[in-house]
C-alpha cells in the first residue's frame, strides 16, 4: 500500500517538487521517530505521505470533501482545510478507517490536545525533516528522540510566534493545545501512550 501512495503522492507533487521533498523529508523523519517509539511504520509512513496531498488543490475542491461543520470551524483558517480533505481522500479512495493513520493527517497542521503517539510523530515530523531552512530541523528531531512532548511544545511555539510576527491571530485550538502541552511538560498533565 505504502509503494501505491507513494507513487499516486508523487505524480500529484510532480508540478512541486519542493513541497514532494518535504513530503519525503517527512516520511523518512517519522518512520525514524515510529522506530525509536516503537509504533507502526506502516501506518505511520502512510499518514507521513499522504499528510500533503490535497495541499495544492483548489479550495473548492478541498472543501468538497468537507462537513459544513468543518468548513464552518475553519472559515478563518482554510489553511486545516487541506489536512482535512487529504485524510478523507485517503478514507474514501483508498478505503482506510483506522484512526491512528488518519488523525495525524487531520491534526498535523497545529496538533491537538491530547494527541497519540502516532499524531505527535506526523506533527514534529512535519518541523523536524531535514529540507526545512526557518529553523533547526536536526534540534527538533533530537528533542522528539529525548523528549517528544518537549518537541510537540516546541513546534507549536514555532507556529505561534510565526502568526504573531506577521500579525495573524492563533486560533483558540492553537492555543489551547499549547496550553495543554506546556502543562503536560511542567508535569501537571500525565498522558498516556
Amino acid at each position: 500500500m505504502i509503494e501505491l501512495l507513494k507513487k499516486e503522492v508523487e505524480e500529484k507533487l510532480k508540478n512541486h517538487p519542493n513541497r514532494l521533498l518535504h513530503v519525503l523529508g517527512v516520511y523518512e523523519t517519522a518512520v525514524k521517530l515510529a522506530r525509536h517509539y516503537q509504533i507502526d511504520e506502516v501506518k505511520i509512513g502512510i499518514s507521513a505521505i499522504f499528510h500533503d496531498y490535497t495541499k495544492y488543490d483548489a479550495m473548492s475542491d478541498q472543501i468538497k470533501w468537507l462537513t459544513k461543520e468543518e468548513i464552518v470551524r475553519y472559515k478563518t483558517y482554510p489553511v486545516m482545510y487541506h489536512a482535512l480533505s487529504a485524510a478523507k481522500v485517503l478514507e474514501m479512495t483508498y478505503n482506510i478507517h483506522d484512526q491512528d493513520i488518519l488523525d495525524p493527517i487531520k491534526s498535523h497542521v497545529w496538533g491537538k490536545k491530547a494527541m497519540s503517539m502516532y499524531e505527535k510523530i506526523i506533527f514534529i515530523s512535519d518541523y523536524a525533516e531535514p529540507n526545512r531552512t526557518f529553523f533547526d530541523p536536526h534540534e527538533i528531531y533530537d528533542l522528539a528522540l529525548k523528549n517528544i512532548d518537549q518537541a510537540v511544545l516546541v513546534c507549536m511555539k514555532i507556529t505561534i510566534d510565526y502568526l504573531l510576527k506577521e500579525h495573524m491571530a492563533p486560533s483558540e485550538e492553537q492555543l489551547e493545545a499549547y496550553q495543554y502541552y506546556t502543562e503536560v511538560t511542567r508535569g501537571k498533565i500525565k498522558q498516556d501512550y
